[in-house]
């Protein structure tokens, strides 16, 4: 579970804060971020590197290489962001695990989309969102996973600095709850994330994750290329 926890981190690919369909996919395009996850007590867990790619004029697809602390490949996920005007649409899947600790798995299901305004201000409460994945490995259906976003509010502008630079950030904060079954068994994980999004960037510098008043995890950029 602490493994899926981490995992669940990493591939959180989330949008874009743009003033338009053009700025944002000009923006993000051709983008290569890298993030380390640490645990609580700072020691890194696994690496994770975005590859963001223009598909259209209002459209980016997001590919992600995880590895573990060794540097094993434990999992890739590919996932898109659509701009419509006034929102950036995430593709819920990419909130999930495309591999776990053992392997490659591959996800599916019906699109979901959690949104953000391409507006967004402090005290700005954002829509929830949830989605069901079917997750499974050559071709044999493994588990189902369920999860469920909400209470997703907008903070105050910091700057956060990190290996890559300094960025200008608003702060969101979200509740969620993830529930994996397998075999028909599944056992719900609630948890709190807090995250400091860079609208230059288009996705977040740091995010952290809580477990009650208990600091599991932290994602942090370190390079961009």
């Amino acid at each position: 579970m602490k493994k899926l926890f981490f995992i669940l981190m990493i591939l959180c690919c989330k949008a874009a804060i743009a003033q338009n369909c053009s700025q944002f996919v000009n923006n993000v395009n051709g983008k290569k971020l890298t993030y380390i996850n640490q645990d609580a007590k700072g020691k890194q867990q696994m690496t994770a590197v975005y590859t963001t790619t223009k598909k259209d004029a209002t459209t980016v697809t997001v590919h992600a290489e995880i590895n573990d602390k060794n540097g094993k490949p434990i999992g890739s996920g590919d996932s898109e962001m659509i701009c419509d005007g006034n929102t950036i649409k995430v593709d819920m899947k990419s909130f999930v695990p495309a591999a776990n600790m053992k392997g490659n798995m591959q996800v599916s299901g019906e699109a979901k989309y959690l949104t953000y305004p391409t507006d967004m201000h402090a005290g700005q409460t954002l829509d929830d969102g949830s989605v069901t994945i079917d997750m499974g490995s050559g071709g044999a259906p493994m588990a189902n996973l369920q999860m469920d976003i909400k209470n997703r509010k907008v903070g105050q502008a910091e700057t956060i600095t990190t290996n890559a630079g300094s960025f200008d950030c608003l702060q969101i904060s979200y509740d969620a709850t993830t529930k994996m079954k397998m075999m028909g068994i599944g056992i719900p994980f609630n948890f709190h994330v807090t995250e400091w999004y860079s609208p230059k960037l288009g996705r977040f510098v740091k995010s952290e994750t809580y477990r009650g008043d208990k600091l599991m995890g932290t994602m942090i950029l370190d390079a961009i290329n």
